[in-house]
């Protein structure tokens, strides 16, 4: 082997050492290049927000629809909400998650002229279309949009938006729980309902929950069977068997005639405006979204694409945990179900709630702390905001005040209607805050910037 001299080598070095120094101090840097000098978490440059496509809707149609630039009657309803937000009711996430929120600010802002469909999933906490209708309420009354969207005509509870009633043999198969079947885990509900016979379903929206839930000019079937439809009688009686209507809007009762078939599904709403669905799974955790049919999927987001998915869970896993291990392993297949949604809907923007307080006592539930901790963890690392619902209560301990105040059951759980109503309140003032820091900053934007927990 030939060794190269000393010489040669040291010539070689120094070439190389006063090429770097020379182009260091004199060439001029690239344009590409920008030198930074933050810390992580990094916060975001103010920048104009790309036309990026959402939840379906054409990128072209954002522009000139960012929420800075919004009409002033939007910020007066706004600006109702007044008074400095409680730090506790904020909500935590990283970049990715805050700039997702933008995202679907810019989609909320367009929603007089399109569909925005928001779809909430959730434990027992949410039956009966508990929390959910605040925040339907809220945005139908300023952004448009009739109808309370997905419903089934059986469910474990009534559902407060609508007034049904039911002639026909029509049992409810779910896809979770004790008695479940497997093949029920269908969109949106993990449930179906089959109609044995020939159904007739009546139903009204309930003014009394909120007035918007009335006058929806558009019924849709989902079915497991692609064929099967139904018939809608009244104002536009028809004798073909079709699985969409688009229909004049009444305050009266609509009557649909359901052939026998496996239903997943009624969609009562509009083709413009805010759509908020409430969808309970009592018992579950939020962690069968990898579960279901991709064919679903793919039909929700080609017929029905989310711009928001609230997930609320994490109440029934607690009574199981009994170590911070068995927190873990939850929370990291709860985030592992998250990552899955959002590679199944990427333009949506998801918003986790945590657990409420449970429990008279700290020692009723002691694997609370264990999940909530588990949660804060793993649920931010997927890139959606987090709503810590115990902190938004009032920490630790407060289930009891709650019980006090009548906002929560004697069982130390669950929610009266009245204290739904709070939580609800709480989240649609978080949300608008949000969006209030982003109009206030007039493009800084500092609802972008992350925010953690301590």
């Amino acid at each position: 082997m030939t060794t190269r001299p000393v010489l040669q080598w040291l010539l070689l070095w120094g070439i190389l050492i006063g090429s770097w120094i020379a182009l260091e101090h004199w060439a001029p840097q690239p344009p590409w290049f920008k030198q930074h000098h933050a810390v992580l978490p990094l916060q975001p440059n103010p920048v104009k927000p790309l036309p990026v496509a959402i939840a379906g809707l054409p990128s072209s149609s954002l522009d000139g629809h960012q929420p800075h630039a919004l009409q002033d009657s939007v910020w007066t309803f706004l600006d109702t909400l007044s008074g400095d937000l409680p730090s506790d009711w904020a909500l935590q996430g990283n970049a990715t998650a805050w700039f997702s929120l933008h995202r679907f600010f810019s989609a909320l802002s367009t929603a007089k002229d399109r569909r925005v469909e928001v779809y909430h999933w959730g434990d027992s906490q949410i039956e009966g279309d508990r929390i959910t209708n605040v925040l339907r309420e809220a945005w139908q009354t300023q952004w448009g949009g009739r109808g309370p969207g997905w419903v089934l005509p059986l469910a474990p509870a009534p559902n407060t938006s609508i007034v049904a009633s039911l002639e026909g043999e029509m049992v409810r198969r779910a896809g979770f729980g004790r008695d479940r079947d497997l093949t029920a885990l269908r969109l949106p509900f993990f449930a179906v309902n089959e109609a044995l016979d020939t159904v007739s379903w009546s139903v009204k929206g309930n003014v009394r929950s909120s007035p918007t839930h009335t006058e929806w000019t558009c019924s849709d079937l989902w079915s497991v069977e692609p064929s099967m439809g139904m018939r809608l009688e009244g104002q536009d009686q028809c004798d073909l068997v079709q699985p969409t209507w688009r229909h004049k809007p009444t305050a009266n009762r609509m009557t649909y005639q359901i052939p026998p078939q496996h239903v997943q599904g009624f969609f009562l709403g509009t083709d413009k405006g805010v759509m908020v669905h409430n969808i309970p799974l009592r018992g579950a955790s939020g962690t069968l979204f990898d579960n279901v049919p991709d064919k679903d999927w793919n039909k929700m987001v080609e017929t029905h694409p989310p711009a928001m998915v609230i997930l609320q869970f994490g109440g029934n896993a607690v009574p199981g945990v009994s170590s911070p291990r068995e927190a873990r392993w939850y929370a990291k297949r709860l985030a592992a179900n998250i990552a899955f949604i959002r590679t199944q809907v990427p333009s949506a923007v998801v918003l986790f709630i945590g657990p409420s307080d449970m429990g008279a006592t700290a020692e009723d539930f002691p694997g609370l702390s264990w999940v909530v901790d588990a949660i804060q963890t793993e649920v931010p690392r997927t890139g959606v905001l987090l709503w810590d619902l115990q902190l938004a209560m009032g920490g630790p301990g407060s289930m009891a005040r709650w019980v006090e105040r009548g906002w929560a059951s004697a069982d130390h759980v669950h929610f009266t209607r009245q204290g739904a109503k709070e939580v609800g309140r709480r989240l649609v003032r978080s949300l608008h805050e949000e969006w209030r820091n982003m109009r206030g900053s007039h493009g800084a934007n500092p609802a972008l910037n992350p925010t953690t927990r301590p």
